[in-house]
């Protein structure tokens, strides 16, 4: 069990810059085990992604998750749980695609434009060079949507089509089996 919480919209942390993390820091037994944490806490709350910021910590860290069976995102090509330090887009297509993106810091859905395709590297929780080629189009908007908490990026701040944007239950009764 995590001994980390979820911090929600109107947080400082959630608008806040994150620092890199040096690899001194990485390498400590504390920051392993908020990794740890983290990536628990994720996986408790059915996340297909966090970052940091989303528990009050401005580092650049993220956890991306992507399980078939979430019942939150069902039948998703999976991503095996993967945590990355210091992750930066390099590469993205010029092909945006609408879908559906939701928060575990605030409990709204909208539909959010992103690259269908991106390239991520960063470094792994052992400092060393990690590279993904994203060509799943799900997998390439998590690990942007993660990224963009880096910068204080906020879901919202990406909608282009402000009357998607409701509440997780509204979503539920009226949405979530309507196309994009």
């Amino acid at each position: 069990m995590s001994k980390l919480e979820i911090v929600h919209l109107g947080h400082p942390a959630l608008r806040a810059k994150s620092s890199r993390v040096t690899k001194k820091e990485l390498a400590t037994k504390k920051f392993q085990t908020f990794l740890d944490d983290l990536s628990a806490i994720c996986v408790a709350n059915n996340g297909a992604g966090i970052a940091a910021p989303q528990v009050g910590v401005n580092k650049k860290v993220i956890v991306v998750d992507v399980d078939p069976n979430n019942p939150r995102y069902p039948g998703k090509k999976p991503f095996p749980l993967t945590i990355v330090i210091n992750p930066k887009v390099t590469k993205r297509s010029r092909t945006l695609e609408n879908g559906w993106e939701g928060d575990l810091s605030v409990d709204l859905r909208a539909i959010v434009p992103r690259a269908d395709k991106c390239v991520v590297t960063g470094l792994n929780r052992n400092g060393e060079i990690v590279t993904y080629d994203l060509d799943y189009s799900f997998h390439a908007r998590v690990f942007q949507h993660e990224i963009d908490h880096l910068s204080g990026i906020m879901l919202i701040d990406r909608v282009k089509r402000k009357d998607t944007i409701c509440e997780t239950a509204e979503w539920e009764k009226y949405w979530k089996d309507k196309k994009n």
